[in-house]
């Protein structure tokens, strides 16, 4: 069983910064998946990539996984 960020203590720096980068991201229309620093930043490319605002919750592809030829496909499906 996994613990996540609960099992390890985050400082209340690194904790805001997170946010801030998450909140900064929700600014533009972007949804990571969550606020940690990597699917944040995995959101940003999807969303270069993509050429507009990646969505966790609506787009079924996870912000890693989205190449130009994957975004080509949800482009044609709809999915993006």
């Amino acid at each position: 069983m996994n613990t996540g960020d609960a099992g390890r203590p985050v400082g209340k720096k690194e904790w805001e910064g997170r946010l801030k980068f998450y909140k900064d991201a929700r600014n533009q229309g972007i949804q990571p998946a969550g606020t940690q620093r990597l699917q944040v930043e995995a959101a940003y490319k999807a969303s270069e990539t993509l050429g507009k605002a990646y969505d966790a919750g609506t787009m079924g592809v996870r912000a890693d996984k989205v190449t130009k030829s994957v975004a080509a496909v949800m482009k044609e499906t709809g999915a993006a």
